[in-house]
């Protein structure tokens, strides 16, 4: 019976990594080489403006580099907040490296997602599907928990999404 269940464990093991190799993804419960933590979107006060998507990516053994996040019901970008000469800009961000043993929080006021022509459909309470895309070819979708701008504890922006 033992063997059996080895034999069994194997073929799974096996059947996993032919997923992860045709596909470029990981399978829903293995661990990508980034752990991605804390996903939540908190929609735009004002209906049809850019929504702002809030996580955490850590590095545990060796650097990682996010090239994008995507998903079915959304248009998403990577950007950062920075101020110059007193002035407050949005940039896009072409990646997102995070060095070995290091960890970077997406959160309101930094780097966050701009989630643009989020789908009808998406509210408060409700979770959009995000795909990590790692520039290993790694991709894992997780289901980000969706809030209201004005939901308890949800930070506010010092600028508004559609100021650019």
């Amino acid at each position: 019976m033992a063997r059996i269940m080895g034999w069994l464990a194997c073929a799974g093991a096996v059947a996993l990594l032919i997923v992860a190799m045709v596909t470029g993804t990981a399978p829903a419960s293995a661990e990508p080489l980034g752990r991605i933590g804390d996903v939540t979107v908190r929609l735009a006060v004002v209906p049809g403006r850019p929504a702002a998507g809030y996580f955490t990516l850590t590095a545990p053994g060796e650097a990682v580099e996010l090239i994008r996040v995507t998903s079915p019901r959304a248009r998403v970008e990577l950007h950062d907040m920075s101020v110059a000469g007193g002035i407050m800009r949005m940039d896009a961000l072409p990646t997102v490296r995070v060095a070995a043993g290091q960890q970077r929080r997406f959160m309101p006021g930094g780097a966050h997602l701009m989630l643009f022509d989020v789908a009808a459909g998406v509210r408060p309470g409700t979770t959009l599907p995000l795909t990590f895309v790692f520039a290993d070819g790694m991709a894992v979708t997780i289901d980000a928990a969706v809030r209201a701008a004005t939901d308890a504890g949800v930070t506010t922006m010092p600028m508004p999404h559609g100021a650019h």
